[in-house]
């Protein structure tokens, strides 16, 4: 990509302006087929995907000014505050929900993941989706996140949503990869599972749904030596 080249130059332009209003906690009205070419490069969605979570987190913190006790000041300054054992975040997120605010203030919090942790998190979630070792629910176990959790972040994050797709898709691609070399080797299902690490369940699931994977399954294992079936 040459950067003097004037197309690439603004395409570069674009794609950072769209970043920076995602850090400053805005909704950028990025044209989809520019984000969908952005997204194709793993840095970018990486990047994409962090932003957005310290982005809502800043503006969180920014937007919300809470009266309490006489005063009037920010999430972020009540949470300075030593009288009160509440995070910003939690704080927003109290006062937003309807909780009375002094209740919100002054009842103790169970520890809440920072919006980096979140984001670190989540970039390692694509991450081992990418490998195609495991599905999105074993990914998901496997990192100990709960079933609600990953809804509220798909919910909430369009460029997280975006790239566990994408994610998925190139897991479940080389996953099958694998498989099919196994059986070329003269595996049988049984054992290209157990060498690759893929649950048997999940080869089966896209024997049913993948008719060309299927194709290429019966015809691997008819031509594997000494062996014409799937055992």
């Amino acid at each position: 990509m040459d950067a003097d080249d004037p197309d690439t130059s603004a395409a570069l332009h674009e794609a950072a302006a769209h970043l920076l209003a995602l850090l400053h906690g805005e909704r950028p009205a990025t044209a989809p087929e520019h984000l969908a070419a952005w997204r194709a490069a793993q840095a970018f969605t990486e990047l994409e995907v962090t932003l957005t979570e310290l982005g809502r987190a800043r503006r969180r913190r920014v937007q919300t000014e809470i009266s309490a006790f006489g005063e009037t000041k920010s999430a972020t300054d009540w949470a300075d505050d030593p009288r009160f054992p509440v995070t910003a975040q939690a704080l927003a997120q109290r006062v937003a929900s309807g909780m009375r605010v002094t209740d919100a203030l002054t009842q103790p919090v169970t520890r809440t993941r920072k919006p980096e942790e979140r984001a670190a998190l989540q970039v390692r979630f694509l991450a081992l989706l990418r490998t195609g070792d495991r599905s999105v629910p074993e990914t998901r176990d496997l990192l100990g996140v709960p079933g609600s959790t990953l809804t509220s972040w798909l919910r909430a994050n369009p460029a997280f949503r975006a790239a566990v797709e994408r994610a998925a898709d190139e897991g479940t691609a080389r996953a099958k990869d694998a498989v099919l070399d196994r059986l070329r080797m003269g595996s049988t299902l049984a054992g290209a599972a157990q060498r690759t690490g893929i649950h048997p369940g999940r080869i089966s699931g896209w024997r049913r749904t993948d008719p060309a994977f299927a194709r290429r399954v019966d015809t691997a294992l008819t031509r594997r030596p000494g062996g014409a079936g799937p055992a």
